[in-house]
């Protein structure tokens, strides 16, 4: 937690101190923080009362020169949610960190060489639903990590939509915990804490004002490993919905589908023998308002 507010000091400090540098990079981002409560007394319709708060955090550093674009950006977010009588629990937790550099392939071209690096991880230890007492974890920081470096094409018709085709692609999958690694979790081989795989990816980035006072940024990843399950695809789209109500308020609208093959949900019965184990599609939403600050440069205005 503390890791998360350090680096949204360090980012927001760089860039109100580097605005002076505004020839060839462009800089900025967005803060904004949540809360919400519910208490109830003697509700006939049942319930229990609740508190939760989030807060999200994106920077952006952008170079632009010539035939060279290279873009970088920085999305954090953690939320939890207390109800009466229950532990708290986490609602949102997210480490991502993207860099793409780009050389035009001819001048004037919409089309460029290149070379992009995204990494993601959380913040806080997870748990299962049915671990209502949290005893067991069931992901931390760096389990899981993961890292993919690729090397492809990159179409930008605009400033705001881009296509990027990567045929040479390498996921790895860090699992930096002995328990969750000796049982293979998120697709290692049990006892190993690195899974390598190499592959192809695609990526569909839009990023624009898509009306007044309101925004939309989509990224869409797939994956496909050449080696082991080709015809499985693994699916990362993520969805974000800001609608600015006044200077300080605004509301999100975050949408996220994951599946990925290699992760598996289990069933045990009262036994504790292993039921079953599937794939399957992985989907979260977070509706927020609260209050939001934005600061620096801007991206998807042009267009």
């Amino acid at each position: 937690m503390r890791f998360f507010f350090i680096a949204i000091l360090v980012m927001v400090s760089s860039s109100l101190f580097a605005q002076t540098d505004t020839t060839y990079w462009n800089k900025g981002g967005a803060f904004g923080i949540n809360f919400t409560q519910a208490t109830l007394t003697n509700w006939s319709a049942g319930g229990s009362s609740s508190i939760s708060a989030a807060t999200n955090f994106k920077y952006f550093f952008d170079y632009k020169r010539k035939n060279v674009l290279w873009k970088n950006t920085l999305d954090m977010g953690i939320g939890v949610i207390k109800e009466e009588e229950s532990k708290q629990r986490k609602a949102d937790d997210r480490l991502v960190f993207t860099s793409s550099y780009g050389r035009k392939i001819k001048e004037n071209d919409k089309w460029y060489y290149n070379a992009t690096i995204d990494f993601r991880t959380q913040f806080a230890k997870g748990f299962s639903a049915e671990d209502v007492n949290q005893e067991n974890y069931i992901s931390k920081f760096m389990a899981p990590g993961y890292l993919m470096a690729s090397m492809g094409v990159d179409w930008r018709p605009n400033e705001y939509f881009s296509i990027t085709i990567s045929p040479l692609t390498g996921k790895f999958t860090f699992v930096n915990d002995d328990r969750l690694a000796a049982a293979g979790a998120f697709g290692v081989d049990p006892g190993n804490k690195l899974r390598s795989e190499i592959g192809g990816k695609f990526i569909a980035t839009f990023d624009k004002e898509i009306f007044k006072n309101g925004s939309l940024t989509s990224n869409l990843i797939l994956f496909t490993n050449y080696t082991k399950n080709p015809n499985k695809v693994d699916v990362n789209w993520e969805n974000t919905l800001t609608m600015k109500i006044n200077d300080v308020l605004s509301a999100n609208i975050y949408n996220q589908i994951i599946y990925d093959f290699d992760i598996k949900f289990e069933k045990f019965d009262t036994d504790g023998t292993l039921v079953s184990s599937e794939d399957k599609w992985q989907f979260k939403n977070i509706f927020g308002l609260g209050l939001a600050l934005k600061f620096g440069g801007t991206r998807g205005k042009k267009g």
